[in-house]
C-alpha cells in the first residue's frame, strides 16, 4: 500500500537526527500559539472577522499538532465559510470519518464554481476513493479532474492569486493521478507522472507568496512537501532506492526551507520506514514506526484512521521480514481488534498477501485460503492475469491449497505463479523487486519444491522441476547478466538495437516534454502556449505507450533476446553436456528449514543431498568466517581464522557429494544468498585440531580442486555458449592509479614504492544510514575525497610485463584513466581484442555520491565540471568487448552486506552484457602486497600454460601466495573470487 498523502497531510520517515534540520517550536512560540486556540470567535463579528480568527486558529492547530482542537474549530468554521468546509472534508477523512467525509465532499462539489476549485475537490475525494479500494470512482473523478485540466484550466487568465490556485490545482492532480497509476500497476507511467508532480511543485513555490493569507500559503507549502514526499514513496514501492533515498532528501530539505517543524514529521518517519523495510533492514524500520504512532496518537488521530493503520501495516512487514511470526500474528489480532466499528476497514487498508502470509506461517491455512480466494480475484480485475502483483498472490494461494490438502489446486496455482513470476517481462521497465516481495517469492517456490518432493521419486518432470525451481531461487541481477553475455554473439539481430535506441530516444523526449510543461504553468497569459501545452501533454502519454510497444517488438521479432536475457532453467542432461570430463557442478540451495545439495558430473550422473543446515545458520556460519576474514587493515593482530565454522559449512554442503568430487580438477558452484558471499576456496575439509594450542593444520578446498563460482546454473550455461567465441588476440588493457582531485594534477602522481601492509582504503560512505538522512546533499562524499590508489600503479604495470604489454599504449594512469577513455577505447574497437581490461579502481554503490542511482567504477575526474567521472553501469553496457577476464582491481567489489553485492552484481552483469567471459573480483578490502601477488601470480600461470583454465590459474596463485608465511591467513590469499565461466 502507498502513503495516505490524500487524507493525511504531513506523514513521513526518519531518525532521531533528522529532527535536527527541522526547526522545534521553541516554549514562547507554542504559548503565542495556544494564545491564538483560546482566542474567543464573536459571534457578532462579521463573517469576514470571524473566518480570519478560524484561519489563525487552523493555522496555529497545524503548528502545533493539535487535532483535536483543529477538528472543533473546523467544524464552526464551516459552518460560515466553504473554505472551512474543504478544510473539515480534508480532515475528516484523515481521522477515519469517511462517511462524512464523502458527504461533505459531495456537498463541496454540488457548489463548485471555478475550474480549479473543480479540479481540487475531485482530487481530494478519488485520494479518498483510492484508499478504500474503490479503483473504478476514483478513476472517473480522475478522468473528470483530467478534462478540466486540460480543456478549462488551460483558458483560465494567469493573473493575481489565480496563479497560486491553478499551480496548486495541477501540483494535486499530478500527485492523485500518480497515486492511482501505482495503485493500478502501471509502475512506469506513475514515476514519469510523480517526477512532473514534483516539477511543477516547484512553480507553486515560486508563486506561493501570491496567495492572500498565512493559511493558504502554508497549505500550498504543504501541497509541495506532499508531491515531494508521494515520488518518494513511488520510487520505494518500485524499489528505486538509492533515488529514493536521494528524493527524500530533497523533500526534507522543501518541508525545512518552507517552515516545517517536529511536529510534522510523521511521514518523513513512514518514508524511512519503508526505505529500511524495501531494502531488507527490517530492524532500523521499527523505531521510525513507533515514533509515527506515537506522534499521531498524540494528535488526535484515532486507531480507526487510514493513517495509523498504514503504518501498523508497515509494522507488520518489519516483523514478518525478521520471521517473527508470533508477534506478527499478535498484532494483527490486535489491528483487527482496534479498527471493529470504524469506517476505515481493515482489509482496504492492509494488503491481504501480508494477512494471508502471516496466517500461513502461524498455522492457519483455512483462514489464510478465505482472504486470498477473494484476493486474487480482485488483482485479476486490477491488474490482469499476467501482472507481477497477481502472481504473487496467486502463488500464495497456492501455498495455502498445498496446507489445506487441496493438492491438485495448489499444483495448478503454482504452475501459473510460477510461470508469470519468471515471465522475460515480469520485471522489466523501472520496476525491481524490494526485499520482501523477494522473501514472498522465495516462499512460493519452496513450497512449491515440497509438493513436488512428495511425487519426485515416480516422476521424473517433477524431480527436474525441483533442480529448475532451485536455479530460479538462486537467480539474482548477476544471473541476468551472465544470461545477457551471449546476446553479442548468440544474436545477430542488428534490429534490437535499432529498436531499443528508438526506446532510448522516446525516453529523452519525455523528460524533455516534462521540463518544458512544469514551466508553462505559471508563465503570463501572454507567455503561455494552451494548445501546445495540450499537444505536448498528450505526446508525453503516447511517448509512454510507444516505449511499451518497443519493448513488445522486441520480444516479438527477437525472442532469442528474451530467452538469453532470463533463460529457461536447464536440465541436468543440459549441464552434463556442457561439462568436461574433469569438471563438476554442484548447486547449493539453503532454505528456510534445510539446504538441497546436488552434484552433477560430464556423465549425467546426478547426486541429490538435502542437508538440515538452515538459512539462518548459514548466515550465522558464513558472518563467523567473514568476521575473520576481512581482517588485513589489522596486520599482525588480526584474529585467527574460524576454520571450525568453515569446516561445518563444507560438511553440511561439500562433504555428503564428496564422492563426485574425487579426481576432478574444477568445481563450478552455484550458490546465492549468505553463502554467496564467502569464497568457497577458504572451505575446510579437515575438522580443526581439538586440543587447545596445537598447531592449526588445515587441509583448504581449494587445495585441491579449482574453484568458479556462478549465482545459477541458467547463466553459467550462456557463458559456456559464448566461450566458443575465439579470444582475443591482445594481451591487455588496464586503468590504473585515477586521479579523483583534480587539484592535485599539478603536483604530478609519484609510484607507490613500499606497499606491503597497506589496505586499500574503503569509500567511506559505504551505504548511507537513516539516521544521515538530515545531511544536505551537498555535504555527502565530494569525489575529491574518494581514497586514492597510488599502488594499483605497480600492479597493473606488474601485469603488462607479464603479459608482454605495451605499457606506453595499453596502461591508461592516474589523470587519463578517465570514464571518456574508456569510452573512446572501445569506440575504436581497441578495447574489443584485449584477453585482458583490468579496471584498478574503486567500486561504487547506488546512493554512494549524490544522484548515483546505479553502480558505478570511479575514473579520474577532469577539470570540466560537466563531465563525469563515474564509469557507471550503463556506460559499461555500452562497451564492446571480447575479453576472457575482467578484472575489478579495487577494495570490497563484492562486500558482505546486501548492498554490495548487489553492485558486484550490476556491474557483472554489465561486463558479461559487454562481452566478458569472467570477472575477478575481492569479497573484502584486499592487502596491497599480497593483492598485487595474486593477480601477477594467476596471469602468469595464465601466460604460461596455454592449456590451463582460468579458475586454475587463480588456484594456483592462492596455492604460492599462501606460501609466504606472512600471507599464509586466507585474509591475504582468499579475497579474489572468479564469477562466471573458469574455464579456458
Amino acid at each position: 500500500m502507498g502513503l495516505f498523502f490524500f487524507s493525511a497531510w504531513m506523514v513521513c520517515s526518519s531518525a532521531q537526527d533528522l529532527m535536527e534540520p527541522i526547526a522545534k517550536l521553541s516554549p514562547e512560540q507554542q504559548q503565542k500559539l495556544r494564545a491564538v486556540l483560546e482566542e474567543p470567535v464573536d459571534p457578532n463579528a462579521l463573517y469576514a472577522t470571524q473566518i480570519e480568527v478560524h484561519k489563525r486558529k487552523e493555522q496555529a492547530a497545524i503548528l502545533l499538532g493539535d487535532f483535536r482542537v483543529r477538528e472543533k474549530n473546523l467544524i464552526e468554521w464551516s459552518k460560515i465559510d466553504a473554505d472551512g468546509k474543504w478544510g473539515l472534508r480534508s480532515f475528516w477523512s484523515a481521522i477515519g470519518k469517511r462517511e462524512e467525509a464523502y458527504a461533505l465532499g459531495q456537498e463541496i462539489l454540488s457548489g463548485v464554481k471555478f475550474p480549479h476549485a473543480a479540479v481540487r475537490i475531485r482530487v481530494f475525494m478519488a485520494g479518498d476513493y483510492i484508499q478504500d479500494n474503490n479503483l473504478s470512482r476514483a478513476g472517473e473523478l480522475l478522468d473528470q479532474a483530467e478534462q478540466l485540466v486540460r480543456y478549462d484550466l488551460p483558458n483560465v487568465p494567469r493573473r493575481g492569486e489565480l496563479v497560486h490556485w491553478i499551480a496548486r490545482a495541477e501540483t494535486e492532480f499530478l500527485t492523485a493521478k500518480s497515486f492511482y497509476l501505482m495503485r493500478k500497476g502501471k509502475w512506469d507511467e506513475s514515476i514519469a507522472t510523480s517526477k512532473l508532480a514534483v516539477e511543477k511543485s516547484k512553480d507553486l513555490l515560486r508563486v506561493v507568496n501570491i496567495a492572500n493569507s498565512e493559511l493558504y500559503r502554508t497549505y500550498a507549502k504543504r501541497t509541495a512537501v506532499q508531491a515531494a514526499g508521494n515520488l518518494v514513496n513511488q520510487q520505494v514501492q518500485m524499489g528505486q532506492f538509492a533515488s529514493a533515498e536521494w528524493s527524500l532528501r530533497e523533500a526534507l530539505q522543501v518541508a525545512k526551507a518552507n517552515g516545517f517543524n517536529d511536529n510534522h514529521m510523521a511521514n518523513f518517519y513512514l518514508m524511512i520506514a519503508d526505505l529500511s523495510n524495501g531494502s531488507g533492514h527490517y530492524a532500523q524500520a521499527l523505531p521510525h514506526l513507533q515514533r509515527t504512532e506515537a506522534l499521531i496518537l498524540a494528535q488526535g488521530f484515532p486507531k480507526q484512521s487510514s493513517l495509523w493503520l498504514g503504518l501498523k501495516a508497515r509494522e507488520l512487514t518489519s516483523l514478518m521480514g525478521m520471521d517473527q511470526w508470533g508477534k506478527a500474528l499478535a498484532l494483527l489480532h490486535s489491528m483487527e481488534v482496534d479498527t471493529q466499528g470504524g469506517q476505515v476497514k481493515l482489509e482496504n487498508v492492509v494488503d491481504p498477501k501480508l494477512r494471508a502470509f502471516t496466517y500461513l506461517k502461524s498455522g492457519d491455512p483455512g483462514r489464510a485460503l478465505d482472504v486470498l480466494s477473494s484476493a486474487l480475484n480482485a488483482q485479476i480485475a486490477v491488474h490482469g492475469e499476467k501482472h507481477y502483483a497477481t502472481a504473487l498472490t496467486r502463488g500464495l494461494l497456492g501455498v495455502a491449497r498445498l496446507k489445506n490438502n487441496q493438492l491438485p489446486e495448489a499444483r495448478e496455482a503454482f504452475t501459473l505463479a510460477r510461470e508469470h513470476l519468471t515471465a522475460p517481462d515480469s520485471l522489466t521497465g523501472d520496476f525491481v523487486e524490494n526485499a520482501f516481495q523477494k522473501k514472498t517469492k522465495r516462499f512460493i517456490f519452496e513450497s512449491y519444491m515440497q509438493l513436488l518432493a512428495q511425487t519426485a521419486a515416480n516422476n521424473t518432470q517433477d524431480a527436474q522441476a525441483i533442480f529448475q525451481l532451485a536455479d530460479q531461487i538462486q537467480a539474482s541481477s548477476v544471473q541476468q547478466a551472465l544470461s545477457e553475455a551471449a546476446v553479442r554473439s548468440g544474436v545477430n539481430a542488428p534490429g534490437v538495437s535499432e529498436v531499443i535506441r528508438k526506446e532510448q530516444d522516446a525516453k529523452n523526449e519525455s523528460a524533455a516534454l516534462t521540463a518544458y510543461l512544469s514551466g508553462q504553468g505559471i508563465e503570463s497569459d501572454k507567455g503561455r502556449n494552451p494548445q501546445v501545452v495540450e499537444q505536448m501533454r498528450l505526446r508525453l502519454f503516447e511517448i509512454e505507450k510507444q516505449r511499451k510497444e518497443y519493448k513488445a517488438q522486441i520480444q516479438k521479432n527477437y525472442p532469442e533476446y528474451f530467452q538469453l536475457l532470463q533463460p529457461k532453467a536447464p536440465s541436468h542432461q543440459d549441464i552434463a553436456q556442457s561439462l568436461a570430463a574433469d569438471e563438476v557442478f554442484v548447486a547449493i540451495l539453503p532454505m528456510e528449514d534445510d539446504t538441497y545439495v546436488w552434484a552433477i558430473n560430464h556423465q549425467g550422473e546426478i547426486q541429490f543431498h538435502r542437508s538440515n543446515l538452515t538459512q539462518k545458520k548459514a548466515t550465522e556460519w558464513v558472518d563467523r568466517v567473514r568476521q575473520t576474514l576481512d581482517v588485513a587493515a589489522m596486520g599482525p593482530r588480526a584474529p585467527a581464522f574460524d576454520a571450525l565454522s568453515a569446516h561445518q559449512l563444507y560438511q553440511a554442503t561439500l562433504l555428503p557429494v564428496a564422492a563426485m568430487l574425487e579426481g576432478k580438477k574444477h568445481l563450478v558452484v552455484a550458490t546465492s544468498g549468505a553463502l554467496a558471499n564467502l569464497p568457497m576456496a577458504v572451505l575446510v575439509k579437515q575438522a580443526p585440531a581439538a586440543v587447545k594450542g596445537a598447531a592449526p593444520i588445515q587441509t583448504w578446498l581449494i587445495q585441491d580442486i579449482a574453484i568458479s563460482q556462478v549465482p545459477t546454473a541458467s547463466g553459467w550455461m550462456s557463458l559456456k555458449r559464448f566461450g566458443k567465441v575465439p579470444s582475443s588476440s591482445q594481451p591487455l588493457m588496464a586503468w590504473g592509479d585515477p586521479l579523483f582531485d583534480v587539484k592535485a594534477a599539478s603536483k604530478g602522481t609519484a609510484v607507490a614504492q613500499n606497499n606491503a601492509g597497506a589496505v586499500r582504503s574503503l569509500v567511506s560512505t559505504r551505504t548511507m544510514t537513516p539516521s544521515s538522512y538530515e545531511q544536505d546533499t551537498q555535504s555527502q562524499l565530494l569525489y575529491s575525497q574518494v581514497p586514492p590508489l597510488p599502488e594499483t600503479r605497480d600492479e597493473v604495470l606488474a601485469l603488462a610485463r607479464i603479459l608482454s604489454a605495451n605499457p606506453q599504449e595499453d596502461l591508461i594512469l592516474g589523470a587519463q584513466a578517465t570514464r571518456q577513455s574508456v569510452l573512446n577505447q572501445s569506440t575504436s574497437g581497441a578495447l574489443a581484442k584485449k584477453q585482458v581490461v583490468v579496471f584498478a579502481t574503486h567500486g561504487l554503490m547506488a546512493g554512494d555520491l549524490p544522484n548515483l542511482n546505479q553502480p558505478a567504477l570511479a575514473m579520474a575526474a577532469t577539470a570540466n565540471p560537466s563531465e563525469s567521472p563515474l564509469l557507471t553501469l550503463e556506460d559499461v553496457l555500452t562497451l564492446k568487448l571480447n575479453a576472457d577476464w575482467v578484472v575489478l582491481s579495487a577494495c570490497n567489489t563484492a562486500g558482505s552486506d546486501g548492498k554490495a553485492e548487489e553492485a558486484m552484481s550490476g556491474l557483472a552483469r554489465g561486463f558479461f552484457f559487454a562481452g566478458s567471459r569472467s570477472l575477478l573480483v575481492t569479497h573484502w578490502s584486499v592487502e596491497s602486497e599480497s593483492a598485487m601477488l595474486l593477480t601477477t601470480h594467476t596471469f602468469d600461470a595464465y601466460k604460461k600454460n596455454p592449456g590451463m583454465r582460468r579458475a586454475e590459474a587463480l588456484r594456483q596463485a592462492m596455492l604460492e601466495t599462501m606460501k609466504t608465511t606472512q600471507y599464509a591467513h586466507p585474509t591475504y590469499w582468499a579475497p579474489y573470487v572468479l564469477v562466471g565461466e573458469g574455464g579456458r
